[in-house]
């Protein structure tokens, strides 16, 4: 039943929800209003855990400076994948597709109905002062009402026309402030907000082969008489 495949699909929709959030940036302004500076935003696939290690060194040591993240900062990693019973198709429902790979025949590839999984994603923004905080959050909240479609390529015929829209569902926004130790100059403090997603992506199975069918044979038989059926309604 089982055999070896992989179309990355899983992949694929990771990278793409990554992307989403690979492009932003934030200004620091002076008194008059003017910008003085404009820092893109580093995005990173890595466990909120991690980034909380990191974040948590002690300054006071001149080693610690290697490991510390310069804020602020994204990170995104995958919570769970759940299957969507709500989305199902039908699972006998084929897509063919031509194997052009193949020239001295004529040779169609084909997959059953694609199964439908919600991937639960968890994007943590950190930052050092309220205001770099809110400039990323607000450049990602007003895309979300309460979902944004992007479109995937899955490749899995290899044809020009296969492409699946991918729901992606901001579920909740979560805002912690964590500052440690004594009020003084010396001891640091970061903000993080987490950004929950479901996103809502297609499983495929194995892709097989099958042959043009060619040649058919029919026998028909005209056996009404003697039956006691009338032909002339047929």
């Amino acid at each position: 039943m089982f055999s070896t495949f992989y179309h990355e699909i899983t992949k694929k929709t990771v990278i793409g929800f990554g992307t989403l959030f690979n492009n932003i940036f934030i200004e620091r302004k002076d008194d008059q209003g003017v910008v003085q500076q404009k820092i893109k935003v580093p995005l990173a696939y890595s466990a909120k855990e991690k980034f909380m290690q990191r974040l948590a060194v002690n300054l006071n040591d001149p080693s610690a400076y290697a490991s510390q993240i310069i804020l602020p900062a994204l990170s995104f990693q995958i919570v769970n994948i759940a299957y969507d019973p709500e989305r199902k198709k039908n699972t006998m429902t084929k897509r063919y597709a031509q194997d052009v790979s193949i020239t001295d025949d004529i040779v169609f590839k084909y997959h059953y109905g694609d199964v439908p999984y919600n991937i639960n994603m968890q994007l943590s923004l950190y930052s050092r002062n309220i205001d770099d905080g809110l400039q990323i959050m607000e450049q990602i909240l007003p895309f979300f009402t309460p979902d944004f479609t992007i479109t995937l390529k899955p490749n899995v015929l290899k044809d020009q026309y296969e492409k699946i829209d991918v729901p992606i569902i901001l579920n909740e926004v979560k805002y912690t402030e964590l500052y440690e130790g004594e009020l003084v100059k010396e001891n640091t403090r970061f903000l993080y907000w987490d950004f929950m997603f479901t996103v809502k992506t297609t499983m495929f199975g194995p892709v097989k082969n099958t042959g043009l069918i060619k040649n058919i044979d029919i026998n028909i038989f005209d056996n009404f008489e003697g039956s006691g059926i009338d032909d002339s309604c047929i």
